[in-house]
């Protein structure tokens, strides 16, 4: 790799458009040697676009990347990629069912007389993990290692290569609080030993306690550039949005009283061992959250709410009603559920379909007249949700996957609206979309449980579930062990953290 220069990265005034959107407007910044930068901006902002530039995916129209001190052209960036910089995606890129050991090394096996030498392959892995403190046993099937241990092995992975700069696009993603302190454990060493790395996140408490300087970007253009000693959240917001951002201007919180109707009422629910004899309700007008640890029952009651999963034992009863088939999706719609799953890549949306056909696709039947889609009353639905909820985008026949992903989980969000339903079904809405997306997500669900409609909400965001949930269940070990609720019992950050951790 050469002698150690001043700076592993250097950016300078790097531009790029597509068609007739301009994305980066001349950015420019440097990342010194063992620097952990914080990479901030709003979803639609160009950090996406500007990483794979970095990373040879992209060709930037005009500017200059030097790594090493070596400015990088278009024939070389292949190769300056594959010896200097590493990016380790949000998306595992692991084979369950294959050994640690296996991954590290698929696609470069080392061999012996033409033949995979697993011994050698082996052995190296278990130095990688010494060198960098891992406690990790090689030999296991990477199914078998939990979400944090997983991660750390795509990390290893990455650096097999020893690259200069490490690109992490939000790690913590589906991390606990345990498995976030390892990484950020590993994160720190990785730094003593020289090794730049860019922190692309939307949590901001991670960035103040975890990198040296940060960097936001907004429309293309670096808008603050600052060490983190000189920072607070607010600060960081406001560069990101461009103004200051009330929460509490969203915030109408109730709480339940004894005149509210019932929608939901969930009564000895069993499903496999994950779930334990779970009893609660929900009612019209009211924001009930679910928290709860991974591996706490969760998703898994989502699912079977929703028809995805069926109940082992119990009764589920529906404004009134109570369900007496096999609960199916289509059911679930057409009694009046929408759902918006955790994955939105992989469940949400369909990504090389439209924004229109995205968000049309749960109401077809009811636009259609002798068998054809009625144009002008699916040009009119579109057109309002993408007003009335903000969705930016250059217009509906806009591939969905060149979408920012707020604006991915806001065209999700308009599909489960346009079926007028009576309950939403959030599992994790807020994960993995900038802090202005996450305002415009709240005010999306406190106005549609102003109509009289409810909101059931899993999240791992507890400042999300402090500011909208009227009530918040205790969910562990597939069992309901408490309930907050607003007006009787103090809910913030620092009391739901307690009721989770307790035993």
């Amino acid at each position: 790799m050469g002698k150690q220069q001043e700076y592993a990265l250097e950016i300078m005034d790097v531009k790029k458009s597509f068609y007739e959107n301009l994305v980066l407007d001349g950015v420019s910044f440097e990342l010194k040697p063992g620097e952990i930068l914080g990479f901030l901006g709003a979803n639609g902002a160009g950090k996406s676009t500007l990483m794979k530039i970095i990373t040879g995916v992209y060709k930037m129209d005009s500017g200059m990347i030097k790594i090493n001190g070596n400015q990088v052209s278009g024939e070389q960036i292949s190769k300056i990629r594959e010896n200097s910089v590493a990016m380790v995606y949000q998306e595992f890129s692991l084979i369950p069912s294959m050994t640690v050991t296996e991954n590290l090394f698929l696609g470069s096996e080392l061999k012996k007389h033409g033949l995979i030498d697993e011994k050698r392959q082996e052995l190296e892995a278990k130095n990688m993990f010494k060198e960098f403190g891992i406690d990790i046993n090689p030999s296991v099937a990477v199914e078998e290692l939990s979400i944090g241990n997983q991660q750390l092995v795509e990390i290893v992975k990455a650096l097999m290569k020893k690259p200069l700069v490490l690109i992490m696009d939000e790690p913590t993603a589906s991390l606990a609080n345990n498995e976030i302190n390892l990484l950020f454990k590993f994160m720190r060493k990785l730094k003593q030993n020289g090794i730049s790395i860019i922190l692309i996140t939307h949590h901001m408490q991670e960035v103040l306690e975890v990198c040296d300087r940060v960097i936001v970007l907004r429309e293309g253009k670096v808008v603050m550039n600052r060490i983190t000693d000189e920072l607070c959240i607010d600060t960081m917001v406001e560069a990101m949005v461009g103004k200051a951002i009330l929460s509490k201007d969203v915030l109408q919180k109730k709480g339940i009283n004894n005149t509210q109707r019932v929608l939901l009422e969930i009564n000895n629910l069993y499903w496999q061992s994950k779930l334990n004899n779970i009893n609660f309700k929900v009612h019209y007008g009211e924001v009930v959250g679910i928290v709860g640890l991974l591996g706490s029952g969760r998703t898994e009651l989502l699912k079977c709410l929703y028809g995805l999963l069926t109940p082992t034992k119990g009764t589920i009863i529906f404004d009134n009603k109570q369900i007496e088939h096999k609960l199916t999706p289509e059911k679930a719609i057409k009694i009046g559920m929408c759902y918006v799953p955790e994955n939105r890549r992989k469940n949400g949306i369909v990504a090389i379909h439209s924004v229109e056909n995205n968000m049309l696709m749960s109401i077809w039947n009811r636009i259609l007249n002798y068998g054809i889609i009625n144009k002008k009353i699916s040009m009119q639905k579109v057109y309002d949700m993408v007003k009335n909820i903000k969705i930016k985008c250059v217009n509906k026949d806009q591939e969905i996957r060149n979408l920012s992903g707020g604006n991915q989980q806001k065209v999700v969000f308009a599909k489960g609206l346009l079926i007028n339903p009576k309950l939403m079904i959030l599992d994790d809405p807020t994960v993995g979309v900038d802090v202005e997306a996450k305002e415009s997500i709240v005010k999306i669900i406190r106005e549609f449980t102003n109509r009289g409609s409810a909101v059931l909400l899993v999240s791992s965001e507890f400042d999300q579930l402090e500011k909208i949930c009227d009530r918040i269940l205790i969910l562990k070990e597939g069992s309901v062990k408490k309930e907050l609720q607003y007006g009787r019992d103090c809910i913030n950050e620092i009391t739901i953290s307690e009721a989770v951790q307790l035993n």
